[in-house]
């Protein structure tokens, strides 16, 4: 099988990075792959800003008919690249992680009318980026029509392919499969003295602690104002928020006009392979929210590196997790995030119970890998052929 992965995500920095970079690198340890190639195989520097100019995005978020503009624009982009890619490489199969570029589907089918083409599905553009855009249920129809086209839809979670395809979806095209971790990355590590000196974080203080991309819609506002209140009456507390993203400048503004910079770190971007030694020197991990069809990656990670965690109540996390069990789930609000925090604080038995917990360490080594992820991708891609 000549095998081409074409992730505009491959060089960026957010979750869905790691999830191209993983299964891509996954793709050398499958004997059926006798070829593989990366599209793009590099973004122009000046491409990548553009993409990432926040400004700009958020003002074409408030006019409905620019964002019509900038997605038809987004979706011509590579688009003859791609082409030549195609028709120089050859492959069987191409596996497209879609950001917004869906309508390229139609057209490389078009185009190619032999190719086995398969979508990456992590979500919906209108969910976020073009949520406002105008006419959109004609364009919701258009992405619809679209993974109709498709030979495998590959969706993270059951909520995200009900609601994507509807009454059209098909269980042998429409698959769900949910992110993982690489259990050699994301461990424990019982010294966590020496790595907060090592990282520059009090030893003395109890850390609750995030890892992500620092957008708008994860809430992280109300974390540092739920943390203000709780220093109150646990003065040993201490917050680490690891990221970078469009909120990072705001966060900042925040945490300075609470008074809170000797209480709170905002340690923006690491490289991936330090995150692990990060989160050991973490007491709590708190991803208090995320939209309903997603599958946060972060999970997987702050769990397998033994952390207890505070978790957003979306169905693929209920699906996957059991509450009080494996970790805590939390609703998105305010007095939600406070009682569930100062419950982890208080409750000894229920931060044991959370703690290191080697069953589910266990599981997810055994099914919550990248590899175990990668295998599933490919046993369904061979059926397609």
């Amino acid at each position: 099988m000549r095998f081409l992965y074409y992730s505009t995500s491959y060089y960026a920095n957010h979750g869905g990075s790691i999830q191209s970079i993983e299964f891509f690198n996954q793709l050398n340890f499958h004997n059926d792959i006798t070829e593989k190639a990366i599209f793009p195989i590099i973004q122009r520097k000046e491409e990548l800003e553009k993409e990432s100019n926040f400004s700009m995005r958020s003002f074409l978020r408030s006019i409905p008919l620019l964002q019509v503009l900038f997605f038809f624009r987004r979706n011509s982009f590579h688009y003859k690249k791609l082409v030549k890619k195609i028709i120089e490489f050859r492959p069987d199969v191409i596996l497209i992680q879609i950001d917004s570029n869906f309508l390229q589907i139609k057209q490389l089918r078009k185009r190619f009318p032999n190719l086995i083409i398969c979508s990456q599905i992590n979500g919906s553009p209108f969910d976020e980026p073009f949520k406002n855009i105008a006419f959109k249920d004609k364009f919701l129809d258009m992405q619809l029509q679209a993974y109709l086209e498709s030979d495998l839809n590959i969706f993270i979670s059951d909520f995200s392919r009900e609601r994507i395809m509807g009454d059209k979806m098909n269980i042998d095209r429409d698959i769900v499969i949910h992110n993982g971790t690489d259990p050699g990355k994301f461990f424990p590590i019982l010294d966590s003295d020496s790595l907060r000196i090592k990282w520059n974080y009090p030893k003395d203080k109890f850390i609750i602690g995030y890892i992500g991309t620092l957008d708008f819609h994860k809430q992280l506002g109300v974390l540092i104002d739920v943390f203000k209140e709780l220093l109150k009456d646990y003065p040993n507390l201490y917050l680490v928020i690891i990221g970078d993203g469009p909120a990072l400048v705001k966060l900042r503004e925040k945490v300075i006009n609470l008074s809170l910079s000797q209480n709170v770190q905002l340690e923006g971007w690491i490289k991936h392979e330090h995150i692990n030694e990060n989160l050991n020197c973490f007491d709590l991990a708190v991803h208090h929210y995320a939209n309903t069809y997603m599958n946060p990656l972060k999970i997987f990670e702050y769990l397998s590196s033994g952390l207890p965690v505070i978790a957003p109540d979306i169905p693929s996390v209920r699906a996957i997790f059991r509450n009080r069990e494996d970790l805590l789930i939390t609703g998105p609000s305010h007095l939600e995030l406070k009682n569930a925090m100062k419950e982890v604080l208080t409750d000894e038995k229920l931060k044991g119970r959370l703690s290191n917990n080697q069953h589910l360490i266990h599981e997810i080594e055994g099914n919550y890998t990248w590899k175990k992820y990668t295998d599933n991708i490919i046993s369904k891609i061979n059926r397609k052929l």
